[in-house]
Formats: structure tokens, sequence, C-alpha cells
């Protein structure tokens, strides 16, 4: 039963992780370069899959390290066997795809308050708050193109993790 939740919660946490970048990635992000959206949407945007890589950058670690505790041990079944080295590509492209939806962001916010410390962000993210006073703030399409390289990538490492997810749930041999 716990095995079973611990699963649903890790996929269902995945994708939703994935698919808000995806997400961000094919429909917000090229609006907001177009000028399309308002500073404050975009932002928004941002800020929300911010959250979501948070939220998720806790659930899919404690699920994933309770799945390999269930599933790979002894140790060489993780690191000896075509699935073990799947699930630890699985934890390195969600680590790299993290960190760099995180940068992205920050970039962002930086663009707006250049003097915001790495402790005011992580405690705030980009809420649309941080826009007031910022007088001629750059506008989304601003924003969109600093941000883009970051979550462009993620996009990237999105697909790659979804294909190593598949590859995982077809039965890649041992």
């Amino acid at each position: 039963m716990i095995r079973t939740a611990a699963y649903a919660a890790h996929v269902l946490s995945g994708a939703f992780w994935t698919g808000a970048v995806l997400f961000v990635v094919y429909a917000v992000l090229p609006r907001a370069r177009e000028g399309a959206l308002s500073r404050e949407s975009f932002a928004d945007a941002a800020h929300r899959l911010l959250m979501v890589t948070r939220w998720t950058g806790v659930a899919l670690p404690l699920t994933g390290a309770y799945l390999i505790w269930l599933l790979y041990r002894p140790l060489e079944l993780l690191t000896g066997t075509s699935r073990g080295w799947a699930v630890l590509a699985m934890l390195s492209l969600w680590g790299v795809m993290n960190g760099l939806v995180e940068l992205g962001v920050l970039r962002m916010r930086r663009e707006t308050d250049p003097d915001v410390g790495w402790g005011t962000y992580m405690a705030e993210g980009f809420p649309t708050e941080a826009l007031d006073g910022a007088g001629n703030a750059p506008g989304a399409a601003r924003l969109a193109t600093v941000a883009r390289p970051y979550l462009l990538a993620s996009g990237a490492l999105a697909v790659l993790l979804l294909v190593d997810a598949a590859l995982l749930a077809g039965g890649l041999p041992g």
C-alpha cells in the first residue's frame, strides 16, 4: 500500500513538474517574448513554475529515495544495472533541471531588482509584488529574453526525463 502511494505521488509530481516546465516553454515564454503578456502575467507564470519546482523538489526526492530503498538493494542494483543507471540519470536530470529553473527565474528577478540577495530570492521567489516600485523595470519581452536559455534547457531536460521514465516504465532490462 505504501509502495503504491509512493509510486503514485512520485509519478504525479514528476508529471506535474515536467508538464509545467513544458507549458511555460511552449506557451508562455513565446507569448512573453512577443510582448503579448504583461510583465506581471509573465512574472506570475515564472513564480508559479518556481513554486511547482520547489514543491516537487521535496516530493520527488522523498518518494524517489523510498523507491530506491525498496527496489535497488543491494546498492549494486543501482550502480551495476541498466535500470539502476536509468534511475541515476533521472536523478541527475532532475537536479540540473531544478537548478536551471531556479537560475532562470533568479536572473529575471535580478532584472527588476539587481540587489536582491539569494536568501530573499529563496524566501520569496518572484512574486508580482517584486515588480512594485521597480520604476522603469523591464517588460515581459526583456524578462523572457533573460530567462529563455535556462527555460529552454530545462524544457529539453524535461523531455529527456520523460523518455527516461518511459524506459523505466516500459521494462528496461536489468
